[in-house]
């Protein structure tokens, strides 16, 4: 029965991306675009085949270095200049997501069972082992880390049930280093996925992987706790995102239209 049930929940999923996604049309041409396709014949692929489905990367400028987290259970890091690659730490994990690295060095990793965890060379610190389905984060010059919870209601291996619901149980969360201390900014996103800090700290961008969208949350000024749009009708599902040195945001788009065999591409989009 439950073969049979997975595969209904597969096909009705699969019907809601083509009744409720943009026009084909309008995602293609978007793509199609020169000012952004002509730049992925450029892309140089690092690590082929040494590292195990890494989800996120996150560059430490002054060390030269690019980190990832693997689903081996490795924290691995490049070393830009010659293209080494390190095996850092090995954590007893095969459920690793979205990475960030601090200003001390540390590097914090979404680990969708254990919590969000601190990664340093004394070894690993579960920073708040109470949050599951944990997906990206980021962290803020003050030492915060803002998080993303994909689905408060449903694990991993249970997200097709997420979008066959359709119900908005993703939420955007804050830690306090010196508090030691969680709390929830806001709730009802659908699929809450990548998240990342605008270059004033403003506020912070959410990924709605299910809405094809992602939403801007105020942190400052007088629109604090404020939620709103700050892109809609994405060609595919948001999911990682990092900001860009001149203050745009790079996203990472998913499922764009596998009718037609487009794979995964990168997205652009200013302020």
């Amino acid at each position: 029965m439950a073969p049979i049930s997975f595969l209904i929940a597969c096909l009705l999923a699969f019907t809601l991306e083509i009744f409720f996604s943009p026009p084909v049309s309008s995602s293609a041409a978007l793509l199609s675009n020169s000012k952004y396709s002509s730049s992925m014949k450029d892309l140089i692929k690092l690590g082929e085949g040494c590292v195990n489905h890494p989800e996120d990367v996150s560059v430490v400028v002054r060390n030269g270095a690019l980190y990832t987290a693997t689903r081996d259970g490795w924290v691995k890091y490049f070393i830009l200049q010659n293209e080494t690659l390190v095996n850092w730490k090995h954590i007893d994990s095969n459920t690793f997501l979205g990475i960030t690295t601090t200003k001390e060095g540390d590097v914090i990793v979404c680990d969708t069972e254990k919590g969000l965890l601190k990664v340093s060379e004394a070894g690993v610190e579960v920073l708040d082992p109470n949050v599951r389905f944990t997906n990206d984060v980021i962290e803020a010059s003050d030492g915060s880390l803002y998080f993303t919870v994909s689905s408060k209601k449903y694990t991993p291996a249970e997200y097709y049930k997420d979008l066959v619901e359709g119900k908005p149980h993703g939420q955007l969360l804050k830690y306090d280093p010196e508090l030691e201390e969680t709390i929830v900014l806001h709730e009802g996103f659908y699929f809450a996925n990548g998240v990342a800090l605008s270059k004033d700290e403003k506020f912070v961008v959410v990924c709605e992987s299910w809405k094809f969208r992602c939403r801007r949350y105020w942190l400052k000024g007088p629109r604090q706790g404020r939620l709103e749009s700050f892109i809609e009708h994405l060609p595919g599902g948001p999911d990682n995102i990092n900001l860009a040195p001149d203050g745009s945001f790079w996203v990472a788009l998913i499922k764009v239209y596998v009718i037609y065999g487009m794979q995964d591409r990168l997205l652009k989009q200013r302020e």
